[in-house]
């Protein structure tokens, strides 16, 4: 990503665009995963929706907090 992600005035986080930048790809670099990030960030900045897939330069993405759910660590027993 070749944006710059920053705080804006109210202390939350924002991404501003480059040309080329998608949704998905933003969620990614700034949450480490797809599932259900670009959701979020689609919800946060619904006036991304009628830009296209591939995101002008300069459009301020506002990057939300999104509660991560703990996932029980799965494991395998040698001997049952």
């Amino acid at each position: 990503m070749k944006g710059q992600f920053m705080t804006g005035a109210d202390g939350s986080a924002v991404y501003v665009t480059i040309d080329g930048d998608m949704i998905d790809a933003i969620a990614h670099a700034y949450y480490g995963k797809h599932a259900r990030n670009t959701e979020a960030l689609l919800e946060a900045n619904w006036h991304v929706v009628y830009l296209g897939p591939v995101l002008p330069a300069g459009t301020v993405i506002k990057l939300p907090q999104i509660a991560t759910t703990a996932q029980p660590a799965t494991f395998r027993r040698l001997w049952d």
